[in-house]
């Protein structure tokens, strides 16, 4: 799982690719296929404490990261570059992420899959696990609004990608703030940043990514790979 997450990194031509655990044995997969790692420590309390951790291992300057779920491995390496050119276009913004669109309306009442909003300029306004926008019904004002919604209507809505980028002094600005309480009702980390004014720009993409998450989703991955390698015109 792991090597497709790095090689769709190696593919999206980003500077450099580091995989970095604290687990000997993700250390060793990685080695397997002759990958990049750096070792953190366990006690780190998330992904993006990692993240800041292992750039300050590394004896390189970077003016941009890029933190790409290891648990991810149908990301996109366009999904992937098209964050590194908004950032790269847009140096106003000190974070990135990626959204992309929803196949059906049953798929925004999933918790899993979170939801994002955004403004004219293509900044996130909200990050949920609920399901954003609200259709309202003119009688009608149950939470489910399935019943009246349209299909129309399934462009408002966008499903947000686990990969993050961070101009280097706000990924060290991050990891300084203290868990905000959206964040943590939603169990959703980049609500820390929205709290606190740090605006996160959102590319659009077609390519959608599931991390795996629990035993159900290892099917729809996998599926999820062999279009990636079709598409490729390689072997899955």
């Amino acid at each position: 799982m792991i090597q497709w997450v790095w090689e769709a990194a190696k593919r999206a031509n980003v500077d450099s690719v580091v995989v970095a655990t604290d687990d000997e044995r993700i250390a060793a997969a990685v080695n397997d296929f002759d990958g990049r790692v750096v070792f953190t420590d366990p006690e780190l309390p998330s992904g993006t404490d990692r993240v800041a951790a292992a750039v300050d291992r590394l004896d390189e300057a970077f003016d941009v990261v890029l933190n790409i779920q290891g648990d991810e491995p149908a990301m996109h390496f366009e999904t992937i570059a098209s964050v590194v050119n908004l950032m790269a276009e847009r140096p106003d913004l000190p974070m990135g992420t990626a959204a992309c669109p929803f196949n059906r309306l049953d798929e925004i009442f999933n918790p899993n899959n979170v939801k994002v909003v955004v403004d004219n300029q293509n900044r996130a306004l909200y990050f949920s696990r609920s399901p954003i926008p609200y259709l309202r019904n003119s009688t009608r004002f149950d939470m489910d609004f399935r019943p009246w919604a349209q299909n129309s209507q399934l462009s408002l809505f966008r499903r947000h990608l686990g990969i993050y980028a961070y101009r280097l002094q706000v990924l060290k600005q991050f990891i300084s703030l203290p868990p905000h309480s959206l964040e943590q009702a939603e169990m959703l980390e980049q609500l820390r940043a929205l709290a606190a004014g740090i605006a996160i720009g959102v590319a659009q993409t077609p390519h959608c990514s599931l991390g795996v998450d629990t035993p159900e989703d290892v099917a729809l991955v996998e599926e999820m790979l062999k279009n990636y390698h079709l598409e490729l015109g390689s072997n899955p």
